[in-house]
């Protein structure tokens, strides 16, 4: 039972504070994507093929969004248009790829294998998302298919029950860091 209450208090905790920004990140920034970007807009310059494979990878090497912040705005691309390999190109080379991680392998390995780490990374990326296109054109499945089909009550009580308790656990670890920060400041400040 001490594992388990000792697991609870990390997840909702710890791995919350750590992970908490970059959740709401990448959720604002899908809701914007949802807002703003129509599927027309999607099937226009995205496309379904390679092409919108290699502008994913354009667009997610530099960007500097973790895993946490990758996963919303990739499921609201996909929900607007997007094939799901380039959703997981986007998921795949984003989090990988960054500037802050590139920065780290160079000084830390080199350049010649920071080089090979990102040729590896692009090129892996590329063969999983035309693999899950491919899977998806054999078997017939559709995403949107998926969405239009579904019977569940989307914002029942539960969801809202739900999100309330992640937004008061998520404020609840920024009012921690607060205070650590001002009891921090009161003991720099001459008596």
């Amino acid at each position: 039972m001490a594992k388990f209450t000792g697991g609870m208090k990390f997840a909702f905790g710890e791995l919350l504070d750590d992970i908490g920004s970059w959740l709401m990140v990448g959720v604002l920034l899908a809701g914007l994507i949802g807002v703003f970007l129509s599927p027309e807009m999607i099937e226009t310059y995205l496309g379904d093929g390679i092409v919108s494979m290699l502008l994913m990878l354009v667009l997610a090497t530099p960007l500097y969004v973790c895993a946490t912040a990758s996963t919303p705005i990739a499921a609201a691309l996909v929900l607007k248009g997007l094939s799901p390999g380039a959703a997981l190109v986007f998921l795949l080379a984003g989090p990988a790829t960054n500037v802050a991680t590139m920065t780290v392998v160079s000084k830390l390995l080199g350049k010649k294998t920071m080089f090979i780490y990102l040729t590896s990374i692009l090129i892996s990326s590329l063969l999983f998302g035309m693999l899950v296109n491919f899977i998806y054109g054999v078997s017939g499945l559709s995403i949107q298919g998926w969405i239009s089909s579904g019977s569940g009550e989307s914002h029942g009580t539960v969801a809202y029950a739900a999100t309330l308790i992640l937004i008061l656990l998520l404020l609840k670890g920024y009012v921690t860091k607060l205070r650590v920060r001002f009891k921090k400041q009161e003991g720099l400040q001459p008596s």
